[in-house]
């Protein structure tokens, strides 16, 4: 149990860690929120059209449209522009809570890795690090490469949640293998 809640905290240390020193310090994910000279016309015509927050494909059709319709919608959609929205009603900036739950959801992940490192039979450093970069590889494909297939997030989102998937993991992993790889 030492090990697991050791491991755990330690390694959700590196996770969250290197998120920020990705986020903050690297610039790694400076190509995924793109700046447009219109963003003041853009918000202004989104807030007094749209009102309820949400996520938005644009164009869609309304809920329980027909299949017929839907099928229409994606011949006439051909070649043309289109656009996931994320959309809130209002800005708040509660970095304090968000990093809490960011930590928290490290902390998650990487007890459950741990518990699956606990069971493992062979726990030296190799299998210890490969099973901590399947739980990264599988984030990434799960979560953002199957947003790049069914959303369209473009690759330069991709590239740099892969490079976080694998760093973050990565470091997790060998201080995962070093601890439980320890006699």
């Amino acid at each position: 149990m030492k090990k697991i809640i050791i491991g755990s905290l330690v390694g959700a240390v590196l996770l969250f860690g290197w998120q920020g020193i990705s986020w903050m310090v690297l610039g790694i994910h400076d190509t995924e929120y793109l700046y447009t000279p219109s963003q003041d016309s853009l918000l202004s015509s989104i807030s007094n059209t749209i009102k309820e927050e949400g996520q938005y494909s644009l164009p869609n059709l309304p809920p329980g449209s027909s299949k017929d319709a839907m099928a229409e919608l994606g011949k006439k959609m051909e070649g043309k522009p289109w656009a996931v929205l994320t959309y809130h009603n209002a800005y708040k900036m509660d970095m304090g809570m968000q990093m809490a739950r960011g930590f928290l959801v490290c902390l998650v992940c990487v007890w459950l890795c741990c518990v699956v490192v606990a069971r493992q039979r062979e726990q030296s450093f190799m299998p210890v690090l490969l099973t901590t970069l399947t739980f990264g590889i599988v984030s990434f494909l799960f979560v953002w490469y199957i947003g790049h297939n069914w959303g369209g997030t473009p690759w330069s989102v991709l590239h740099a949640e892969l490079i976080d998937d694998l760093a973050s993991w990565g470091l997790t992993g060998i201080w995962l293998g070093w601890w439980y790889g320890r006699k």
